[in-house]
């Protein structure tokens, strides 16, 4: 019976370095997440610089249509033929 009753020492003990193991773990998973949150706040700082810097670019396609209708309506001014898109797909725009 003495033996037996010495062996919820072992327990404590046992219990007491896996609470210290998941505590070590936890604290290290929230180390982790603080850096990765960091270097997410820089990745979508740097991000928005970019967009910011890029937006001209997003406005290329309307510039290219308008000098295209600019070009289109200089030639009819000038008595030109009309220029045949072949790109163009809509229906009816041959005449």
């Amino acid at each position: 019976m003495a033996a037996l009753s010495s062996w919820w020492m072992v327990g404590w003990v046992v219990g007491a370095v896996v609470v210290a193991l998941v505590a070590i773990l936890l604290l290290a998973i929230t180390a982790l997440a603080r850096k990765t949150n960091g270097v997410a706040k820089n990745l979508v700082t740097d991000l928005d610089s970019i967009a910011q810097k890029t937006q001209p670019l997003q406005d290329v396609g309307a510039t290219n249509i308008a000098v295209r209708t600019i070009t289109r309506c200089l030639r009819a001014a000038r008595g030109g033929a009309p220029v045949v898109d072949p790109y163009h797909t809509s229906p009816g725009w041959r005449e």
